[in-house]
């Protein structure tokens, strides 16, 4: 019986492995936070595997220090080349004088409404 559950498990496992690698056909690298006097800006480094890449999606989860969690998107990316590229999402100065400063944040990637990747704080 105990065989029986650890084969199951072991299926499972390997197949939730290789249905997120079939989705992982972009991948966010790196991403920086720079203050301004105009807000915050969040400089996106990712790579697309596809020869063409469309329905790109960021989404940006700020906690801020007031206690409020706010997200933040970009717009719908399309018609995007294999290879290394760059994008950004801006956040206002009016969120930090409302909610105060950001201290912890996470990005996602989403491709044709799945999430391929995630990367945080």
């Amino acid at each position: 019986m105990q065989r029986a559950f650890r084969c199951l498990i072991l299926v499972i496992f390997f197949l939730s492995f290789a249905c997120s690698t079939q989705a992982a056909t972009s991948a966010i690298e790196t991403i920086s936070k720079i203050r301004s006097s105009k807000g915050y800006i969040f400089k996106i480094n990712y790579t697309t595997k596809d020869e063409w890449t469309d329905g790109l999606v960021f989404k940006l989860f700020c906690s801020f220090n007031k206690g409020a969690e706010l997200s933040f998107a970009s717009s719908g990316l399309n018609n995007i080349k294999k290879g290394w590229h760059k994008t950004e999402i801006r956040v206002p100065r009016v969120y930090r004088n409302r909610y105060g400063y950001i201290k912890d944040y996470r990005l996602e990637l989403y491709h044709k409404g799945m999430l391929v990747s995630i990367k945080s704080l």
